[in-house]
């Protein structure tokens, strides 16, 4: 840019950290011209002139975070009858309960998701949605990540068996992937998603990728994740889960695959050799007792290993968990370091979708999504390392202003354009008509409004 330029929006003030090729670390400002960044300017030289400029000091600024994995669409979280079961216990009594939820269940989840996302620091987010027993649940979850303006990704899920109620044909789903298509929803923010092996056929797989290669779309599933899985996949398939959706044609720079928590030596060859992104869900996978994914060993072989939050709490918490849960599965608190962690929630989340080029670090060039977390309070006082502060002493509360595409979305810890309490309110009055329609009324406390 010239320096005579006047940029629409300055950062100013504030500890950057890049996460660009050279991981800088710097005190300075990041121009906004547009929904891209326009320039770095590192404290001491001249900024440019701005239509706005909000004072990052005593902030860190990062890039925005990336959630390569969640479901937006959960009324009931805590419920006793859930409580303590491990996954496919767990899958069986969630799926009794969705066929109960309406189209404006599944809108108002995911606005509800969404704005929480966007609270903690997250600008992206990857949302696996099924299942689509509602006729308008695609227009109305899209309708939702707009109106709640975070960054999204729309992993069509495929669910062809086994709990009838809830399932579509492979034709009905396939088609409504096309007509998203039709009705301007971009391919790059398009995914083909079969949900597992649980919930689809390996010819669902097969077509899946048939059409993914028709239309330009990255494949995504969920894979590996739990010991009976791989028992079954060799049982049935006569191959591993991994090496079974590689014959699949599903490994590959396009695909990216959630869990990965069980892995021979050959699999993590075959996501190393053919570029395949893997998410790994901390808190999930301790939730129901998955086991740990081998994050160290698949990032040492070049695969590029993100987070997601599957159905958590905060990308920020993820992080420190990331990093807490690898030094004590691996006995070495240097197993896996907090620079690593931050970047799998940034430049290694950007590839999973696609995005590298665009979006994960802050340069010029890039797509506006930042964030600045506030340092200035007794939990991450004294600041002495800004990575750590971030990692280790951030809470989801310490997200001040963010900003995606450019236009600021999140300023004082408050949405733009969303009236949080009544949002509240909704959600809370939902989930008991969704409870008391499945029949469980009786899970709802009385103490509850």
């Amino acid at each position: 840019m010239n320096a005579n330029d006047t940029v629409d929006l300055l950062v100013t003030n504030g500890i950057l950290v890049t996460v660009d090729a050279g991981r800088r670390i710097l005190r300075g400002s990041v121009a906004v011209t547009g929904d891209r960044i326009s320039a770095i300017v590192p404290a001491g030289d001249p900024t440019p002139a701005a239509r706005r400029t909000i004072d990052a000091s005593r902030h860190v600024v990062i890039p925005g975070l990336v959630n390569a994995h969640d479901h937006l669409r959960n009324l009931t979280p805590g419920v006793r009858v859930a409580a303590g079961l491990t996954l496919d216990d767990y899958l069986r009594v969630l799926w009794k309960l969705q066929r109960h939820m309406t189209v404006e269940d599944f809108r108002l989840s995911a606005l509800l998701g969404g704005v929480k996302l966007l609270r903690a620091g997250c600008t992206t987010v990857i949302d696996h949605a099924y299942p689509y027993h509602r006729r308008g649940t695609d227009g109305a979850l899209l309708d939702a990540y707009r109106a709640s303006g975070i960054r999204w990704y729309y992993a069509r899920g495929v669910m062809t068996r086994p709990y009838k109620p809830l399932c579509e044909s492979r034709r009905e789903a396939f088609a409504r992937i096309e007509a998203l298509l039709g009705e301007g929803v971009p391919a790059e923010r398009l995914l083909v998603a079969p949900v597992s092996f649980r919930q689809a056929t390996p010819e669902d797989y097969r077509a899946a990728r048939r059409l993914a290669d028709r239309h330009g779309l990255r494949l995504y599933t969920h894979i590996a994740e739990t010991r009976d899985e791989v028992a079954q996949s060799l049982r049935v398939f006569g191959a591993r889960p991994v090496e079974h959706l590689h014959r699949l044609g599903w490994t590959g720079p396009d695909v990216t695959l959630v869990h990965c928590v069980l892995l021979s030596a050959r699999e993590v060859d075959l996501l190393a050799r053919s570029g395949t992104s893997v998410v790994h869900c901390p808190s999930n996978h301790m939730t129901l007792a998955k086991g740990v994914t081998e994050v160290p060993k698949l990032l040492a072989r070049g695969v590029p290993v993100c987070l997601g939050l599957d159905g958590m709490d905060s990308l920020l918490l993820e992080l420190r968990l990331e990093v807490l849960m690898q030094s004590l599965a691996h006995r070495n608190p240097a197993a896996l370091g907090a620079d690593t962690a931050l970047a799998m929630a940034t430049v290694n989340g950007a590839r999973a979708c696609g995005a590298e080029r665009s979006l994960g670090s802050l340069e010029v060039g890039k797509q506006a999504d930042l964030v600045t977390i506030g340092v200035n309070r007794l939990h991450s006082a004294p600041t002495l390392d800004a990575i750590h502060a971030v990692v280790h002493m951030a809470h989801a509360d310490d997200v001040d202003t963010v900003l995606v595409d450019g236009r600021v979305v999140v300023e004082g810890g408050r949405v733009h354009g969303i009236d949080e309490e009544a949002l509240a309110g909704e959600v809370q009055k939902a989930a008991r008509r969704y409870l008391e329609r499945a029949g469980h009324g009786d899970l709802l406390p009385g103490y509850l409004p």
